[in-house]
């Protein structure tokens, strides 16, 4: 669990996130992100995670933006009850755990959690390479601190079988730079209509990211849009590149 990571996204209570942090010392997960909490208050956050897990506690990090705060991760997976629409979910906590399990061997790996009242939105799913749910009777909402033991549980047991070892993914700042150039290229040649644009860039977001393309392919991709807009540039007429 060595490279798993737990970021909670705008919590809104202390001792939720005092609870994730025992969760995360349960199973041997070191790295816990807060991203733009409501409320803070160490003192509670450390009377949850009780004295076990007050190194978790106290070694947490925190980012006001969320973008910053996945630069380092090379897949990262969302966690969701709502379904609809635009929330595809691929998998469930237990169906995805042994191919994670050998991703997070040579890659860092981050599962996010969405606020209390709300979970994820749309736009914050927008970043993870898939979303799961945890499947559960009527009542589908689970407590943070739940999801996230359900989460580590299921993970935690399917790494105790041997995993092969996958390649090193590239990370979300490879990826989001890869993403920049793709956009470039392709409002340069007019693929994405205007109406369309954030539907357009969703699903080719979805698609990249079920490749789980490594640092080299990344480097590749990148080439190839910086050669297209160099020629694009150089064919358009002068004093105009269109």
């Amino acid at each position: 669990m060595e490279n798993i990571a737990v970021i909670l996204v705008s919590p809104r209570y202390p001792e939720n996130i005092g609870a994730a942090a025992r969760a995360c010392k349960n199973f041997g997960v070191k790295d816990l992100v807060v991203v733009a909490p409501e409320r803070w208050d160490e003192e509670a956050i450390l009377k949850m995670a009780t004295h076990e897990a007050a190194d978790i506690a106290r070694n947490l990090r925190v980012f006001e933006d969320l973008r910053e705060a996945l630069e380092p991760y090379a897949y990262i997976v969302g966690t969701t009850a709502r379904l609809g629409r635009h929330r595809r979910v691929f998998e469930t906590p237990r169906k995805i755990a042994p191919h994670l399990a050998g991703l997070s061997q040579k890659n860092k790996v981050a599962f996010l959690f969405g606020p209390e009242h709300r979970g994820l939105s749309n736009a914050e799913l927008f970043y993870c390479h898939t979303a799961i749910t945890i499947p559960t009777a009527e009542f589908p909402s689970l407590n943070l601190a739940q999801a996230v033991v359900v989460v580590l549980y299921e993970l935690f047991t399917s790494g105790r079988s041997p995993r092969l070892p996958q390649s090193r993914l590239a990370t979300f700042a490879e990826t989001e730079a890869m993403y920049r150039h793709l956009e470039e290229l392709f409002d340069r040649i007019g693929f994405i209509p205007k109406d369309t644009r954030q539907v357009y860039l969703t699903n080719i977001r979805r698609f990249m990211g079920r490749l789980e393309l490594t640092a080299q392919e990344v480097q590749i991709i990148r080439g190839f849009c910086r050669q297209m807009l160099w020629a694009l540039n150089k064919t358009a007429p002068e004093g105009k590149t269109q």
